[in-house]
């Protein structure tokens, strides 16, 4: 089995991951206009683009500005790759705080890792989000496939999505004998299915034909998942971490 990876400096970004030269990644051409962005310092959308850090009022762009940054390619290997990047006058203006970010993509066998690492470099606490958001393609019809978590989830909680934004709303339990989220045709019509509050530490896309594996996600450590789509043959994978 072979694994292969390509990543901009624009924002770090995976542009390619082909698994037995089978393109897996969204190509940021048709319906949405990026691969893999990373999401920080925030994820999501604040409303008017705006919030108050310490009395101050600062605009912040949905999902923060790390995916249009430039980074620097600071440590390669034959299976590894470390990219960096900084605050600046630009940043500083959007968010007020000191910051290194450092992303590495690691191949091991038929997984590919992503970890990301942020430093304070300011003489104060920080606040951030941080998550990923790789945009994979499917052969068929978004119906075809479902998610099934790692184990069953008794308390595991849905949010519900008004357009961009987290309503206040409550949201109904999607899942299916406690571990499966159908994917239908009107699963994402406010945008999203967001879960918090579970246990498991995989979800796995599967094909409801045969019930054949297509990509297998680890969340350990993220408490918020989101999956989206923007087309009937991507399904965006979105998870957040706080």
């Amino acid at each position: 089995m072979s694994l292969e990876i390509e990543i901009s400096n624009r924002g770090a970004e995976l542009t390619s991951i082909k698994f037995n030269d089978k393109e897996m990644l969204h190509d940021g051409k048709k319906y949405w206009d990026r691969s893999a962005p990373i999401l920080f310092p925030m994820v999501g959308k604040l409303k008017n683009n705006k919030t108050i850090i310490n009395d101050k009022e600062y605009e912040i762009p949905q999902h923060g500005f790390a995916k249009d940054m430039e980074f620097d390619l600071i440590e390669e290997t034959e299976n590894a790759k470390v990219y960096m990047t900084k605050s600046n006058n630009n940043t500083l203006e959007m968010y007020p705080f000191e910051f290194e970010l450092y992303v590495a993509y690691i191949i091991q066998k038929d997984t590919l890792t992503v970890k990301y690492k942020v430093i304070n470099k300011d003489k104060k606490d920080i606040i951030f989000g941080i998550g990923g958001h790789p945009g994979f393609k499917l052969d068929l019809e978004q119906d075809e496939y479902y998610f099934e978590l790692e184990r069953k989830e008794n308390k595991i909680e849905f949010m519900e999505v008004d357009g961009q934004y987290i309503s206040n709303e409550p949201s109904k339990n999607l899942l299916r004998d406690n571990k499966i989220i159908d994917i239908k045709k009107d699963s994402f019509i406010n945008d999203a299915i967001m879960i918090k509050d579970f246990k498991s530490k995989t979800i796995t896309l599967k094909q409801k034909k045969d019930d054949k594996k297509i990509l297998k996600f680890d969340i350990s450590d993220f408490p918020i998942l989101r999956n989206m789509e923007c087309a009937k043959c991507i399904i965006y994978m979105h998870r957040t971490m706080v």
